[in-house]
């Protein structure tokens, strides 16, 4: 009697324990990726409500540690729920001091999908509270959580340095975007079907709007802006450049405007005020249609220092989409004009070697880096005929630096 007294007591308080889990803040269930079910809201509302509506009475709170940087995305957008009514918060903080992080009630409130839907940058090692409360249902549902993880280069980052956005997510989480005109329609990264074999190409670029098919004409001004690029190693008397694509895609309206600003500061003021600056009407220099065409700017006069660079479309009217690719620093020390001429390289997709050879000056060393500026390769060299192994790395774009006596010179090569 006592035994069965005993079972039933520790099964009342772990159902009561259990039904009382996620009510609150200090209870709320630590989830991880993939999906999970709500049962009934029946728990306590935080004080601060993210979208300042009406106030619920009830809420389901849970929270999420995030294991790496990148981008998570909440979602009730699922067949399980449909017809179903949610609304979604995202806080950041304590339990005791928390701040509203971002929410959403309706998917598609015209089109009558009631479900709620959020994406935000993450931060590895962050505590996201998630919050469903019973503003318009108090019934169970499911939602699932993803977290795409995306990695940054660690700025200042020293030349070679390249971006070609084929990262997803890696605008909003490495670059800063300014929408200076409002409008609500920024940078963003897009990978066109240009072939039209349902499928994307492939080939993500950034992608800035003078026209959008739900608003119509747009006069933007939109800002995308780099972290640092460290060129304290350098001196103006050194071969610093930096390359880009661009291009207007509709060719009956690819007269976008852009200017691409270098600076030693990172503001809008300081980008403006700059003497380095490179500004074209896309369309009327060849760059109209879905050819990218190559452009470039010397910035060896802001060497010695760590130095940003910015694009801005604006000052435009009811054209298409500008579109910019494949942007690189590059920077190379000094060299005579003789040991140029006599410097040559040649990569052998066939043997995965990158083939080096110099007339007369030996080579001292190599160091190879990946298109994040990463180092993937460095040894020590002493011949004025090197053949360097790149059998062990993946496919991609290289920088590679390499020494020549006292000099210092840098290619760039494709590994296949």
């Amino acid at each position: 009697m006592k035994k069965t007294t005993l079972f039933y007591t520790i099964f009342t308080l772990f159902s009561f324990f259990s039904i009382k889990a996620q009510n609150d803040c200090a209870s709320a269930a630590s989830i991880s990726e993939g999906v999970t079910s709500v049962p009934a809201i029946d728990g306590t509302v935080q004080t601060t409500i993210c979208d300042g509506g009406d106030t619920p009475t009830l809420a389901e709170w849970y929270s999420f540690n995030a294991p790496s940087s990148g981008v998570i995305t909440i979602t009730t957008e699922l067949a399980v729920n449909t017809g179903d009514d949610t609304n979604l918060s995202v806080y950041t903080g304590t339990c005791g001091s928390l701040t509203c992080l971002v929410s959403n009630d309706d998917i598609d409130l015209m089109g009558g999908n009631y479900l709620s839907e959020v994406s935000f940058v993450a931060e590895s090692g962050t505590t996201y509270y998630i919050v469903f409360d019973d503003r318009w249902s108090a019934t169970g549902f499911d939602f699932e959580l993803t977290l795409t993880s995306v990695t940054c280069p660690t700025y200042p980052v020293a030349p070679p340095y390249t971006a070609d956005f084929n990262q997803q997510y890696e605008v909003i989480t490495c670059w800063e975007t300014i929408d200076a005109d409002g409008d609500g329609l920024g940078w963003g990264q897009v990978d066109y079907d240009l072939d039209d074999d349902g499928n994307p190409d492939g080939n993500p670029c950034l992608v800035s709007a003078s026209w959008n098919s739900g608003t119509g004409a747009l006069t933007p001004d939109n800002w995308i802006i780099s972290g640092g690029i460290d060129l304290t190693g350098y001196s103006p008397t050194d071969d610093i450049e930096l390359t880009w694509k661009a291009r207007g895609i509709d060719a009956s309206y690819a007269d976008e405007n852009y200017t691409l600003y270098v600076a030693s500061g990172n503001q809008t003021s300081d980008f403006t005020a700059s003497a380095v600056s490179f500004n074209e009407i896309i369309g009327q220099n060849g760059g109209a249609g879905n050819t990218f065409v190559d452009r470039s700017l010397d910035i060896s006069s802001l060497a010695g220092q760590i130095v940003y660079f910015a694009f801005r479309h604006h000052d435009v009217f009811d054209e298409f989409v500008l579109n910019i690719d494949d942007v690189s620093v590059t920077a190379s020390l000094s060299i005579e004009e003789n040991q140029i001429s006599s410097f040559k390289h040649f990569y052998n997709s066939e043997t995965k070697t990158l083939k080096l050879s110099s007339s007369s000056v030996p080579f001292n060393n190599i160091t190879i880096f990946n298109m994040l500026g990463q180092t993937v390769l460095g040894k020590p060299l002493s011949k004025t005929e090197e053949l360097i192994n790149m059998s062990n790395q993946s496919d991609g774009v290289y920088f590679a630096k390499v020494n020549l006596g006292e000099k210092t010179k840098t290619l760039k090569f494709i590994k296949q």
